[in-house]
């Protein structure tokens, strides 16, 4: 039994771990309601909407562990937030407890996520540095790789790089191979790697559908970014969708190897290329990120995790004793 301010400490992460799972709950619903209505948005902002799925269950973890924090249930300006979400005996931490199993279970599941992304981003980081010894500089942050496999990616964390294989140099035009070297460019500049190994931390805590559907969503929208990152115009567009055509049917041939198809290589020609060419090829009008909406949302399921919490912890104490 722990008492004072490391049982306050040790509640209040209690607090957060029950919130994270009651918003995780709440997001991924939303997540399965809208996720249909995700594509009428411009990939900048599809992007936006996915981080904001995966990190909304945090942001309402700490919101309603503030709450329920002395910050602001010691302070007589707001009382009212007492009668809508207080945690009785906070003072007081009991080892037996499903308080202290709530935590044990997260952070051992938390524990778990974080070394299997380190392992892969320690092999991650020896890939690269062989492909970089092994290949040819072409320019700045551009790698040839000698290899049949028609093949065009991107890797590396904090310093990314481009790699080409001379299997495609050597059967696709020049126009083309400038089309894909500028389309890992796009993922250069965006730090893309390091963006998917972040977001796949993430959305590894929820369930598995949705984990799964949330990381190929982000990978076509990364992709279909590039895609027109230097997209001036339609004639461009055009190009670039022959591009992917004329590479698609050049790769089907071949299978890539395994060291080149690793979690954290973002490809030229991996993820649903109808409909990248669909998106490049259509011309409607997208709709802008709907802030205020966005916010309303928020706020509604912080204050429905809040007083979920509360239920829940009652529920919790009424089943079970310490």
């Amino acid at each position: 039994m722990i008492y004072d301010q490391w049982a306050l400490a040790l509640n209040l992460l209690a607090v957060g771990v029950l919130a994270f799972i009651v918003a995780n709950i709440f997001v991924s619903a939303v997540f399965w309601s809208l996720k249909g209505r995700l594509a009428d948005y411009a990939v900048t902002t599809r992007k936006s909407f996915l981080w904001l799925f995966v990190l909304t269950p945090w942001f309402i973890a700490v919101c309603v562990t503030l709450v329920f924090s002395p910050l602001f249930q010691d302070n007589s300006t707001s009382n009212w937030l007492t009668d809508l979400a207080h945690w009785h005996h906070s003072d007081i931490f009991y080892f037996l407890s499903w308080h202290s199993i709530s935590l044990l279970i997260f952070f051992g599941f938390s524990l778990y996520i974080f070394t299997k992304k380190i392992i892969v981003l320690y092999h991650n980081h020896q890939q690269i540095s062989l492909l970089r010894r092994f290949g040819t500089e072409k320019s700045k942050q551009v790698f040839i790789i000698e290899s049949p496999v028609p093949t065009a990616f991107t890797g590396g964390m904090t310093n990314p790089s481009c790699f080409i294989s001379t299997g495609l140099i050597e059967q696709l035009g020049a126009d083309d191979i400038e089309i894909i070297l500028q389309h890992e460019l796009a993922h250069v500049h965006h730090y893309d790697p390091l963006k998917k190994w972040l977001f796949s931390f993430f959305s590894a805590y929820f369930a598995t559908n949705i984990k799964h559907l949330l990381l190929s969503m982000m990978s076509l929208s990364m992709e279909q970014d590039a895609d027109s990152f230097f997209v001036k115009n339609q004639q461009q567009s055009n190009n670039v969708a022959s591009t992917l055509i004329k590479f698609t049917k050049l790769a089907a041939n071949y299978s890539i190897h395994p060291q080149y198809n690793r979690e954290l290589f973002v490809h030229f020609c991996r993820h649903s290329i109808e409909q990248r060419v669909l998106y490049l090829l259509n011309d409607k009008q997208f709709k802008t990120f709907p802030k205020g909406d966005v916010l309303i949302v928020i706020l509604l399921l912080v204050l429905i995790s809040t007083t979920s919490v509360d239920s829940l912890h009652h529920v919790i104490e009424t089943l079970f004793t310490h």
